[in-house]
């Protein structure tokens, strides 16, 4: 008898370890503005300490895929909205969800939990500084941009229970999320690991360096 489960599993981590995101080694807007442990792993290329459960961002890559395909049925010349846009300045690349090309605004997909408004948006130092830097490599690649935004949408929600959070774009806080990559570019030339910043609930479920003995991840804020 078939086992299901094992080929939806391998299937599905098969086809996202495809994806050119998955195998995209270059920092990335939205790996700055997290937790600056984990950068500093992913500026080192830290060997994965730990294979977590890849659901969710899976899910959440379909949902991308999805909104994507709606978009282009209601859009399908692109009269208002460029999706997937490539873009790289200063040594960064990113792939940018969503353009919308008549009111300028770079607006990016993020899949939520309902009730997790408290950590959505402005009181997501990470998420802010992706969309402004997504502002940032837009505008150095020849757009207008006059807002950012990101819209949540829970899993395990209602359309209601979509979130928005928008804001004019604002190139100091690109710059600020620049001079922080830098600053821990720094630290890896010297060897200076930065202190852990999640605990150990979150790190063992979802950082990749999570590492009880510290010895080559990241043990958390709890050993």
């Amino acid at each position: 008898m078939i086992d299901l489960q094992n080929m939806v599993v391998k299937t599905l981590v098969a086809n996202d370890n495809a994806r050119a995101r998955s195998q995209q080694t270059a920092i990335g807007p939205s790996a700055i503005g997290g937790c600056q442990r984990r950068l500093w792993h992913d500026i080192a290329q830290t060997e994965p300490t730990n294979v977590g459960d890849k659901l969710g961002a899976i899910l959440g890559t379909y949902i991308h895929t999805g909104i994507e395909e709606a978009i282009r049925r209601e859009d399908p010349f692109g009269v208002q909205y460029e999706l997937e846009i490539a873009v790289e300045a200063n040594g960064v690349p990113g792939h940018v969800d969503c353009y919308d090309k008549i009111n300028h605004t770079v607006i990016d997909w993020k899949t939520i939990k309902k009730g997790s408004g408290r950590y959505f948006g402005g009181n997501n130092r990470q998420q802010v500084w992706q969309i402004h830097l997504y502002g940032y490599l837009l505008v150095k690649n020849g757009y207008t941009v006059k807002d950012v935004a990101l819209v949540g949408i829970p899993r395990d929600g209602k359309m209601s229970d979509i979130l928005v959070y928008m804001q004019p774009y604002d190139e100091q806080i690109a710059l600020q999320a620049f001079a922080h990559l830098e600053k821990t570019r720094e630290m890896v030339a010297l060897q200076l690991k930065p202190s852990p910043e999640k605990p150990l609930a979150f790190c063992a479920d979802f950082c990749p360096y999570y590492d009880p003995t510290g010895e080559e991840g990241c043990p958390s804020t709890q050993k």
